[in-house]
């Protein structure tokens, strides 16, 4: 393959980190890393909200990326071409097999050229299908968006469900009322994506989730079990 730069890039193009060095010793021995400024010394604080990285980082970061596009302008065309091939060798509008739940059956699907799933239930004995939950609506007009857990009650009047809005790795959890299709106010915020359990029941000490002094948690009456 040839690796030479694009005719309109050249090797002077391409960012140059600034060095700094750092010298740090482990077990006597002295290592040097000249360009340690790039790690965010507030990068879980980062991981929430992208604009406290600093601005050095981000300068650099935004001039990588800029640099990376225009090297690899003129294969845009190639790139479109091949996204194109992948999509016409699967079934966009695919669709998992029905799981049987008391009355319903529950599934999930996609339609064409959507990027989220949409959660569904169907009745057993035959009929309508309804969407419970549509990721695409969900994430639209934002920047990013990732579905995480998601479970129905064992009344199947509730459907628990989390996301990650911003990258991070950290979901918010919400309950939605199936009978209204509205999400209930109080939410679990920080948590880990595969975490959603329904209970049936709630010690005297409300909802057995780890609580943080002062942040937004669900209310027991939500019946969840989650964790912050």
């Amino acid at each position: 393959m040839d690796q030479k730069l694009p005719p309109t890039r050249t090797a002077a193009d391409e960012p140059r980190a600034r060095q700094q060095p750092v010298v740090q010793s482990w077990h006597g021995v002295e290592l040097v890393d000249e360009f340690a400024w790039l790690k965010a010394g507030n990068w879980q604080e980062v991981m929430r909200d992208p604009a406290a990285l600093d601005p050095d980082i981000r300068a650099y970061l935004d001039a990588e990326n800029a640099y990376t596009t225009a090297s690899l302008a003129d294969i845009d065309p190639l790139q479109d071409a091949m996204l194109a091939e992948m999509k016409g060798r699967i079934k966009e509008d695919d669709a998992s097999v029905p799981a049987p739940d008391g009355p319903s059956a529950y599934f999930e699907r996609y339609r064409q050229c959507g990027q989220h799933p949409l959660i569904c239930r169907e009745p057993r004995g035959g009929g309508t299908a309804e969407v419970l939950l549509d990721a695409d609506a969900l994430a639209k007009g934002r920047s990013f968006f990732q579905l995480g857990a998601r479970r129905h009650s064992p009344d199947h009047r509730l459907l628990a469900w989390s996301a990650d809005e911003a990258g991070s790795e950290l979901y918010t959890m919400h309950v939605r009322d199936l009978a209204t299709g509205t999400d209930l106010a109080d939410i679990i915020v920080d948590t880990v994506a595969g975490l959603a359990k329904h209970v049936r029941e709630h010690p005297d000490e409300a909802c057995p989730a780890n609580w943080l002094a002062g942040a937004a948690t669900l209310v027991p009456s939500a019946d969840l079990v989650g964790r912050i």
